[in-house]
Formats: structure tokens, C-alpha cells, sequence
């Protein structure tokens, strides 16, 4: 059929190139309102939205719960869009400033979606124009993080605490349940909880104060023991688990809090005497050697992932009656040879020295392929967390070089712990508000960098502003920990086995 000139009279002519341009263009500015929520023509900004937390250019895991936020920019209605990959999207549209994203939805583009990128794309309204904000892009790893979390939660005010609690917490979504509450225990102390190899079918709680003593959750079998000895210092203290599950080393010593006049260090906790000793599980003995159990004080014990060797910190014999010596001191990283078969053990050696780095180092914990450790660093001491100026730093095991972490804050960054596949690091920071710790995510790469971290996501973001509480040694465990609070309660009861010390 020929083609027809076009009629002004709207015969069956055919329509000219301009107007088929200009119909065109109109259906496609209808998709674009359509898919934004009929927010018209937005206003760009070109500025990042202005969020909390501040969630922005991340490395996330596959597997971590909805990174739910509140929109602190002025608005009466507000449209939040997700996309990833192909054909992945998810679009929100309220009047509440707070985006609280669906689980199910936000699981499924991630684990659809690994190593690509998370677009988040945010609108908001205010009279009757739409402002539009800049992107915010996610990195989704390919790499997974353990699927729980463990956590001491406390209510305290320098040192006044009376509820407390150990908590499990399931990363892939919001759920929280108790391990033990101090509730149930007569309000005691409770802390210290560790596990081996990150597994939750193995672990301790320390308690203190009331009904003393350290409960050891080993593979179905809960049991109670007093770590004290004619032949030892203290009860244990800071545990650390040997690779083979059998065999715990503690710290033990002489500790005490102190208020101070110093600024961004009002409280301090000295280390008036310490040494290291070894327990193990199958026979309830404990053992030591004089080379870590000698006058200077040596602490915070870690193992190497292959067991050889047991790495922890050393500072010189405090003075009596000197308060510089005994709160200021610095502490180098160390290591000795042990041998858990024989119970012999090698001779210590310097691993970082203090003198050199000008710093003092504490909380090493060392990643499941043994080349890097990672420890906080500060001006003095070894009790970070409320040391303003204590930083994460990463020390490579094989040439003994160290470097700050570009995770970093201006606030007081603190203990840390690994994922067991050694791609994420969580630790304690007082970054938000620089009074209390949270637990933060980062991913650390194979190069050793540690990129930008993010706080633990809740359901309801505002609740960092609303609980007012420190979250204590973030620990990283593969599974949910199959015990029941009151089980711990009923075992807590009974009096604790007695350890034996051996040479």
C-alpha cells in the first residue's frame, strides 16, 4: 500500500516524523513518572541524601539483613527505589521518613545479585515539588559472613551496671534471643563469652560476683568450673580457645577501675599483675610455664590458627605506688610455642615492640589464614574501649609491618573479631555518639584493606537513639547456639568443679 498524505482533518493519512517524535516522547515521560511513583519531574540535587546510620558506598554481605534508615531530609512524602542487576527492583513510597525495607524481598535481590552493585535511589516531597538525590551504591560481595552474631548488651555509666545480658543475634534478619540475662542470675556479672573457631556448640561465659564461676557449653555437654589454683594468680580471665577445642588459655591477674582527670579517658581499668595459664577440657587441669607467667604482665592471649603458637600482650612489672607505671604503661604483642600433646612449650618471642611503635597494643585477634592479626593501638594501657584514641590495626604476621586501618574513626575503635571464611572483621566503636559502643561490619579484602564499615542493622533504625546501651565483644559464630537461658540459670546454681593445676 502507498503511503497517504497526512490529512489536518484526520483522515487515515500517515503522521509526520515531528509528531510520531512528540508521541514518542510523551509515553516515555509517562514510564518515568509511572516507575518513580508519579513524583513528576524532580528537582536533582546532585548532593547524597542525608541518612542514619550513613549507609553509603559499602561492601555488604550476600546474606546481611534489610540496611534499614531514617531520611533525615525535610519532607511530607518520601519514595525509596532499590535495584540491582537485571530486573531486580523494589520501590517504597510513605510519609514516614523512617525505610524499613521487606526481608524477604531485600534476601532475594542480594543472594540473586552477589558481586554486583545495590543502587538506592531517594526522592523526597515537600509543598508539591519532588527533590531527587544523588544515588547511593552498595558493592554486594560474593563473600558470606557467618550467620550469627554474639554480643554482651550492658546498661552502664562508667562503672554502675545492674542489667546486662549475652545475646545471639540472626544477621540475616532481625531476630535477637537471649543466651542468659543477668535477670535470671541475681544480677551478676556476666562477660568474657568466647567460642572455638567461631562453632556455638562450643563455648564459655565468665560469671562474677554471684554465682561464680565459668560455664563451658561444649558439644552438648554444659559444666561449671573454679579456674582458681594455689597456683595461679586469679580465676581465668580473657579466654581464648586453641584450634583443637580442647584446650582453653586464660589471663589472670590483678585488676581494678579507676576514675581519672584525663581527657577522653574519665575511666581506666589497671592491669596490676598478670599472667597466662592453659586449661584443658578433657582432663580439668590447668597448666603454666615460667616463661609467660613471669614479673612482667603478660595478658590477652590469642592463638595462631594452626596452633602452634600462642600470641598475647607484655608490658613491664608495675611499680608499687606508681600510678604511671601501672595505668600508662605500653604493652608490645609477643608469641611462644606451645605444644598441646606434650605440654611443652618453647621460648617467647617479640613479635611488635611497643618501643618501636610508640603505642600500646591490646586486643589482638588474628585472621583464620594467620597472615594478618588485628589489635587496637592507643597512647598507653590495654583496656581500650574507653580510650578515645584507640585505634584497629592490622599487623602482616610474616614481614611484622603494621598500619592503621582505614576503617578508623575520631572516636574509640576497640575489640574485634573474624568471620570464619576471614573476609569480615566486626568490632566495637563509639563512633555514632561517642558514648556508646556498637558493633560494625567491614570487609576486608585480600590485599588487607578493610574497607568502609557499617553499624549492625536494626529493624527500627531509630533505636540506636532510643537503647541506650554498649554492645560488648561482637562475636562472629556459624550457627544459632542450641542452649536455653534457664538451662544456664539451673547450672549456675550448683557449686563449680574445681580445677587441678599440673606442671
Amino acid at each position: 500500500m502507498e503511503n497517504q498524505p497526512y490529512s489536518r482533518n484526520g483522515g487515515s493519512g500517515i503522521l509526520p516524523p515531528i509528531t510520531i517524535l512528540l508521541c514518542l516522547a510523551g509515553f516515555v515521560l509517562a514510564v518515568l513518572s509511572g516507575c518513580s511513583g508519579k513524583t513528576g519531574i524532580a528537582r536533582e540535587t546532585n548532593t547524597l541524601p542525608a541518612i542514619f546510620p550513613e549507609y553509603y558506598d559499602l561492601t555488604i554481605p550476600p546474606n546481611i539483613a534489610p540496611l534499614n534508615f531514617i531520611i533525615k531530609e525535610p519532607g511530607s512524602k518520601y519514595r525509596v527505589e532499590l535495584w540491582a542487576g537485571e530486573g531486580e527492583h523494589m520501590a517504597i513510597r510513605q510519609r514516614s521518613p523512617t525505610v524499613q525495607i521487606p526481608v524477604s524481598a531485600w534476601q532475594k535481590m542480594l543472594s540473586d545479585n552477589a558481586g554486583k552493585t545495590l543502587t538506592i535511589g531517594i526522592w523526597a516531597r515537600e509543598g508539591k515539588a519532588w527533590r531527587r538525590y544523588k544515588r547511593i551504591e552498595h558493592r554486594i560481595s560474593t563473600d558470606s559472613i557467618d550467620s550469627y552474631l554474639a554480643y554482651r548488651l550492658v546498661h552502664a555509666v562508667y562503672l554502675k551496671w545492674y542489667d546486662m545480658g549475652i545475646y545471639q543475634r540472626n544477621l540475616s534478619n532481625f531476630d535477637e534471643d537471649p543466651v542468659i540475662e543477668n535477670a535470671s542470675t541475681d544480677h551478676g556479672c556476666m562477660n568474657c563469652h568466647s567460642f572455638s573457631n567461631n562453632d556455638p556448640s562450643k563455648m564459655l561465659i565468665h560469671f562474677r560476683i554471684l554465682h561464680s564461676g565459668t560455664m563451658i557449653w561444649n558439644e552438648g555437654k554444659l559444666s561449671k568450673i573454679d579456674t582458681r589454683t594455689d597456683h595461679t594468680m586469679s580465676a581465668g580471665i580473657y579466654p581464648a580457645w586453641h584450634p583443637n577445642g580442647t584446650h582453653i588459655a586464660f589471663s589472670t591477674g590483678q585488676i581494678s577501675p579507676h576514675l581519672t582527670t584525663r581527657s577522653g579517658k574519665v575511666v581506666d581499668v589497671a592491669d596490676r599483675a598478670s599472667d597466662i595459664m592453659v586449661y584443658n577440657v578433657e582432663t580439668n587441669t590447668v597448666t603454666t610455664s615460667l616463661k609467660i607467667s613471669t614479673e612482667r604482665r603478660e595478658n590477652m592471649p590469642v592463638w595462631s590458627p594452626d596452633g602452634k603458637y600462642l600470641y598475647y600482650i607484655s608490658a613491664p612489672e608495675a611499680i608499687r605506688g606508681d600510678d604511671e607505671s601501672l595505668l600508662h604503661s605500653k604493652y608490645s604483642l609477643m608469641r611462644i610455642a606451645y605444644n598441646t600433646k606434650r605440654n611443652s612449650w618453647g621460648e617467647s618471642e617479640m613479635v611488635l615492640n611497643a618501643d618501636s611503635t610508640g603505642m600500646s597494643i591490646s586486643m589482638p585477634a588474628i585472621s583464620p589464614d594467620g597472615k594478618y592479626l588485628v589489635c587496637s593501638m592507643s597512647d598507653y594501657g590495654y583496656f581500650t574501649i574507653f580510650h578515645k584514641k584507640s585505634d584497629l590495626y592490622s599487623v602482616d604476621l610474616e614481614t611484622k609491618n603494621y598500619k592503621k586501618l582505614e576503617l578508623n574513626s575520631e572516636s574509640a575503635e576497640s575489640y574485634s573479631s573474624w568471620s570464619t571464611n576471614g573476609r569480615w572483621l566486626v568490632f566495637s566503636s563509639k563512633r555514632i555518639d561517642d558514648v556508646f559502643t556498637r558493633t560494625h561490619i567491614a570487609y576486608f579484602d585480600n590485599n588487607g584493606v578493610a574497607h568502609t564499615p557499617f553499624v549492625l542493622p536494626q529493624k527500627d533504625p531509630a533505636m540506636y537513639d532510643m537503647v541506650l546501651a554498649n554492645y560488648n565483644l561482637p562475636k562472629l559464630i556459624t550457627g544459632r547456639i542450641d542452649l536455653k537461658p534457664n538451662e544456664i540459670r539451673d547450672m549456675l546454681s550448683t557449686d563449680p568443679q574445681k580445677v587441678k593445676f599440673t606442671y
